[in-house]
């Protein structure tokens, strides 16, 4: 179904694939008498006895029609809120699981509603005090499922609230969601919401967290939600809730006794700087929060499922079970709830490509550990395809883990301290602790290669670009001139130029870029400061100026010349202002018309397309280059070369390559085939551009046409020039353009600062 959670500005439905397992189970309890079980062998620990494991329990047939849109736990009970349609009307049942069975407990109240067939939907239904149920549903207001109302006006994404009674359905929605907001002009959207013991309701927006009444939807008390980052996911225990918050000093939950912000307590997740050696439960990607009756918390996330038995923020949260060990590790399974039940049985529903499926976690006594290998892999950055990758190969080899340690998160936007990176592996390195596989993004690979500390990898490789299995274009590019390679790139992206009113060959390279634009004088690009132009344009040519730590000045002279021509047209300036940056793809819509852009994937590229398709315009790959990432080496110290090897060959096998992750295009050609063919039909996305007189207007990006995604295909098939960055050249480049992009200094006096700049580093 295309039924989603969505909202009015923000609406983005990725597929998702993973293969369903059929195992059976509901409501078991084989946990020891208190419920509360402790996992002694819950991680790659040998061979101890006992731990918490997954499976899977197939839902009914009943459900088929239909798709689970929550799931919820009341004491030893689990229940689900089902979402079907029906004659062109959308209809909810709750059913729930008892005894190794499912039933339908849908009551009359809940049955007598019903809902247009809206393009984006989302409901959850929650019980209160007196067994009091109240459902709070989310839709566009008169729209069909098309996303279009019958005026052809825009629809508008609003929710409602109903009280269950013995008459029948309530309606107690707050006056305040039925008000749109006078900034943004769109209605109230909820994250999440929780019914309380004395009778009030708790509800989490994006701007306010209100306690309502649950007799009649009054706001009895109300907080802005500015300065702290609220997650969707609320919990409660019927005294307290539980709230997922983040701010400046990392995240937490936040429990507010009756919801209230005064004199709550937070909990810190078991997170924080690598250096500390903790783990951020959610890893890169979101995590999901229960609690019971007493207290106790159960989060679950990409790093694995947690406790905490709420007996105070001190308390240390207790890993049940190990991320990889779950599907939550998996990029491509989306968890849509979670449900701890009394007798410590815990249940998540995920959505993949293949439909859904309801794990459920539960204490085996008799669960060993079959653990014997354990190797380590070292990166900067956490990546969610290494993620998967080690997940992967453990449930198809549960003798071997794969432990990831990463120094920052994958969307970490601050600036690395590689003094303290490099300063930390060569002392690993030298160890006897030494990384098992190392992924080299932004490291020295040819130090690490010389030393003699990376593995070649020719076996390994040559064979899989012989059998077409790899994108000879990018993996070959790393065979040294005595034929050995030691890295090899698991992902790779490409910048697009994209314009108007210039052909795609006049902004195929910076050269190109150069002679056209110095024959207009309608600045294409917009003002630029020296560190903007740079950051745009060195790193297509950083490998050209400096080979072998040498300087290559007649390449520099060129290249400096075409960067002049830029910098005349665009307009130098000293400093932009706080609030202004420079122009971007979405300025294309107004006064730019040249800007790049970064693709990462198929998927990814869905945003540049709808762009030029709406400016009538063009693109082009530039340069002809990529950017590599994933850089994956084998440690020659290893005692486990053999593993690492094959883990190697997994990570580039179409059972890993074949999932989207978002961060680059897959290395592996028939994946590659395969994610340029995908289906994206039910994927948009909607953001607010400027139009040309000043305005802003909505605007929608939609999936684009076979024939782009061949041109996007024939890129990747044909780029093969890695782009090069060197803070060190960066940073010289930087201090000495200044004046002469000004037109205040010569080209000799620049290229000589430049001389100058390097000397010592190039010297080293």
């Amino acid at each position: 179904m295309r039924k989603t959670k969505g909202g009015r500005l923000l609406a983005v439905l990725l597929a998702l694939s993973l293969c369903t397992g059929a195992l059976g189970a509901c409501g078991r309890n084989e946990t020891p008498a208190d419920g509360q079980p402790g996992p002694e062998g819950s991680g790659p620990a040998g061979q101890t006895k006992g731990r918490y494991v997954e499976r899977t329990t197939e839902l009914p047939a009943e459900l088929a029609d239909g798709s689970v849109i929550q799931v919820y736990a009341v004491e030893n009970t689990l229940h689900m809120l089902v979402m079907k349609e029906q004659d062109g009307k959308i209809h909810l049942q709750e059913w729930v699981c008892e005894d190794d069975a499912f039933r339908e407990v849908t009551r009359d109240w809940l049955a007598s509603l019903e809902f247009p067939d809206a393009e984006w939907i989302d409901a959850k239904l929650i019980q209160g005090a007196d067994d009091t149920q109240y459902l709070y549903v989310g839709y566009a207001e008169g729209a069909s499922s098309d996303g279009d109302t019958p005026s052809g006006e825009e629809p508008s994404f609003m929710g409602h609230l109903w009280k269950g009674t013995a008459e029948g359905a309530a309606e107690i929605t707050p006056e305040k969601w039925t008000v749109p907001d006078e900034q943004w002009g769109s209605y109230e959207m909820i994250q999440g919401l929780a019914a309380l013991d004395n009778g009030t309701l708790l509800v989490l927006s994006y701007s306010s967290v209100d306690i309502l009444s649950g007799q009649d939807g009054t706001v009895l008390e109300s907080e802005p939600a500015f300065g702290m980052s609220y997650e969707g996911s609320v919990a409660s225990d019927g005294e307290n809730v539980y709230l997922c918050a983040s701010d400046g000093s990392g995240s937490q939950v936040e429990k507010r006794k009756e919801g209230r912000k005064d004199g709550a307590l937070t909990i810190p997740f078991p997170g924080g700087s690598s250096d500390e050696g903790l783990v951020v439960i959610g890893g890169s990607g979101s995590f999901s929060l229960d609690a019971l009756k007493d207290g106790t918390l159960i989060a679950a996330g990409e790093t694995g499922i947690f406790r905490h038995t709420g007996n105070g923020p001190e308390e240390e949260w207790e890993q049940l079970v190990a991320g990889m060990e779950t599907d939550f590790s998996m990029p491509d399974c989306w968890c849509l709830g979670l449900a701890a039940l009394e007798n410590g049985m815990i249940y998540a529903l995920f959505q993949t490509n293949e439909g859904q499926k309801l794990n459920y976690y539960e204490y085996d006594s008799e669960a060993v550990s079959e653990v014997t290998q354990v190797l380590k892999l070292y990166t900067v950055y956490e990546s969610s395809l290494l993620s998967q990758a080690a997940a992967m190969y453990h449930k198809a080899h549960p003798e071997i883990v794969i432990e990831i340690e990463s120094e920052y998160p994958q969307y970490f936007y601050g600036t690395p301290d590689y003094d303290t990176v490099y300063k930390k592996l060569n002392t690993v390195l030298m160890g006897e602790n030494a990384p098992d596989i190392l992924v080299m993004d932004h490291l020295d690979m040819d130090s690490y290669a010389s030393r003699g500390l990376l593995e070649e990898l020719s076996d390994v490789l040559s064979p899989l670009e012989e059998n077409g299995d790899l994108l000879a274009n990018i993996t070959g590019v790393y065979t040294r001139e005595d034929g050995k390679r030691y890295v090899v790139p698991l992902q790779f992206s490409f910048t697009l130029a994209l314009g108007r009113d210039i052909p795609p060959e006049s902004m195929s390279s910076l050269e190109a870029v150069a002679e056209f634009l110095s024959r207009t004088d309608y600045s294409y690009l917009g003002n630029q400061t020296t560190e903007e132009l740079v950051d745009l344009f060195y790193p297509y040519f950083c490998g050209r100026i400096v080979r072998d730590k040498q300087l290559d000045k007649e390449a520099l002279k060129r290249y400096l010349g075409y960067l002049k021509a830029v910098a005349d047209n665009s307009g130098m300036i000293d400093k932009r202002p706080e609030d202004e940056i420079s122009y971007g793809m979405w300025d294309l819509s107004a006064k730019a018309k040249l800007a790049f852009y970064d693709a990462d994937g198929f998927s990814d590229c869905m945003f540049p397309m709808s762009i030029v398709d709406y400016i009538k315009g063009d693109f082009t790959v530039f340069e002809n280059g990529f950017t590599p990432s994933l850089q994956t080496g084998i440690c020659s110290k290893s005692e486990y070369k053999d593993t690492a090897a094959d883990f190697l060959r997994f990570a580039l096998s179409e059972q890993v390559q074949d999932t989207e992750t978002y961060s680059g295009f897959p290395v592996n050609s028939r994946s590659l085939q395969k994610q340029a063919e995908k289906d994206r039909s039910n994927m948009t996305a909607v953001t607010s551009i400027m139009a040309d007189d000043g305005s802003y207007l909505e605007f929608e990006s939609k999936p684009y046409s076979g024939e782009t995604a061949n041109r996007l295909l024939d890129i990747c098939r044909k780029v093969d020039t890695p782009v090069k960055e060197d803070s060190k050249v960066r940073e010289v480049l930087i201090e000495s353009l200044g004046g002469y992009l000004k037109g205040t200094e010569t080209l000799e006096d620049a290229i000589q600062r430049i001389e100058d700049g390097l000397k010592m580093y190039l010297a080293e």
